[in-house]
């Protein structure tokens, strides 16, 4: 419709070219639908893939680093050629968080998160998710006891998928669609 001869026209056209500037419109908006994209993954009946995309699986361990310590000893000599020797060594390790990062990628459909790579790989219903941590630099998944701490390029988008997907299977759950 041209509404209001025409004005309506031009304000929708401009909101529609501020929402394509912006890149990704706030996804949170339930009037927009949620993206629907393509992955390597295999998909059961009724679901879709709303996110794919790089991130790294950092986990941090407490390792041994070095020792401290020192050697503590005396000679004496016996006679020609041959002596006795005492000596003591003590050493404690030093202990140290090392961080261990693993590349893969990351999907999120509307029954899943998925985070395929060759170390620290997992695949968890949405059901079963527990908590979210949001980082500048990406996120924390808590499934019951085990924490995934996931770095990635767009953590607050991926962070909105993931809300938009929660929300939305309380509402099928609820029968509110």
């Amino acid at each position: 419709t041209l509404g209001l001869f025409g004005i309506g026209w031009i304000v929708d056209s401009i909101h529609y070219f501020i929402v394509a500037l912006k890149g990704n419109a706030n996804i949170l908006n339930n009037n927009v639908p949620l993206p629907i994209v393509q992955s390597n993954l295999v998909l059961s009946d009724g679901e879709t893939c709303h996110y794919y995309g790089p991130a790294v699986y950092v986990k941090t361990k407490n390792v041994v680093v070095g020792y401290s310590g020192g050697h503590v000893g005396a000679s004496i000599r016996v006679a020609k050629g041959m002596s006795i020797r005492t000596s003591s060594t003590k050493a404690a390790p030093i202990r140290g968080d090392v961080q261990e990062r693993t590349n893969g990628v990351l999907s999120i459909t509307n029954k899943r998160v998925v985070f395929s790579a060759n170390k620290g790989a997992f695949d968890k219903k949405i059901s079963a998710l527990t908590a979210i941590t949001p980082y500048s630099n990406g996120l924390a998944f808590q499934f019951g006891d085990n924490q995934y701490p996931l770095e990635c390029t767009k953590p607050e988008y991926v962070y909105q998928i993931l809300a938009r997907v929660i929300n939305s299977s309380d509402d099928i759950s609820e029968g509110n669609l």
